[in-house]
C-alpha cells in the first residue's frame, strides 16, 4: 500500500546503509597520479599506455633485462584497462620517466633524444582526443644530470610536470587512452621502459 494510505513503506528493511563501505555522497579527496609503464625497444611504432592493468603481463626490464612480467605498482596503478571505476580523477599536468636496461652506458642519452624527438603524445577520453603534444615538450621526472661520471641520473633533485593550464576531469567508468606514437622507426641502441606519470587529485567514496 501507498504511504498516502497511512502505511510507511521501509527504505532499508535490513538496516545495512550505515554498514556501506562505498558512500558516494561523502567523497575523498586525495593526491593520487595515474601512472603506467612501456617497453621501447628498436621499431616500436606505438606505446599505449595504461592498456595492460596491474597483475596483467607485459614485457618490461627487471633485473637488467627484459622479459615478461607480471604487472605490479612498480609498473603502474590501473586496476581495470583504460578506465577506472568508482574513482573521479582531476589531471593537472603530465611528466614521462625512463629506465634502461643497462644504465650508466653512453649510449642511454643519445637513446633518450632519439625516442624525445621522434615521438608525440595523445590523450583521448570516450571518442574526443583531449590533447596532443610532442614527446619532447613533456619533463623527465629523472633527467640525466652532469656529473663525475659520463652520465647519471638524476633522483629527488628535480620533478619537470607539464602543467595542464586548464585540468582534465575523468569520470568514472570513462574510457581513456594515452598513446605514444612515432612517425618512423626509430633505433636505440639499449632497451628502454618509459613511464607516463598524470599528475592528478582523486576522488572517491568514503
Amino acid at each position: 500500500m501507498s504511504p498516502q494510505f497511512g502505511q510507511v513503506v521501509p527504505t532499508d528493511p535490513l538496516k545495512a546503509q550505515p554498514y556501506r563501505t562505498q558512500r558516494a555522497e561523502l567523497p575523498e579527496d586525495l593526491w593520487q597520479p595515474l601512472y603506467d609503464r612501456c617497453h621501447f625497444v628498436t621499431g616500436t611504432s606505438q606505446l599505449a599506455f595504461f592498456a595492460i592493468q596491474r597483475g596483467g603481463t607485459a614485457t618490461l626490464i627487471t633485473f637488467a633485462a627484459s622479459a615478461a612480467k607480471t604487472k605490479t605498482y612498480r609498473d603502474t596503478n590501473i586496476d581495470n584497462a583504460n578506465v577506472v571505476p568508482t574513482k573521479l580523477f582531476k589531471f593537472v599536468g603530465m611528466s614521462v620517466a625512463f629506465c634502461h636496461q643497462t644504465e650508466g652506458i653512453p649510449d642511454n642519452p643519445i637513446d633518450r633524444d632519439k625516442i624525445r624527438n621522434g615521438g608525440y603524445f595523445t590523450f583521448r577520453i570516450v571518442d574526443k582526443d583531449i590533447l596532443h603534444l610532442p614527446m619532447l615538450s613533456i619533463p623527465e621526472m629523472n633527467p640525466f644530470v652532469i656529473g663525475t661520471s659520463l652520465c647519471g641520473a638524476a633522483v629527488g633533485l628535480y620533478q619537470g610536470v607539464y602543467r595542464f593550464p586548464v585540468p582534465i576531469t575523468l569520470n568514472p567508468y570513462e574510457n581513456f587512452s594515452v598513446s605514444l606514437d612515432f612517425d618512423t622507426s626509430i633505433t636505440v641502441n639499449n632497451p628502454t621502459d618509459i613511464y607516463v606519470i598524470m599528475h592528478a587529485f582523486m576522488r572517491r567514496p568514503t
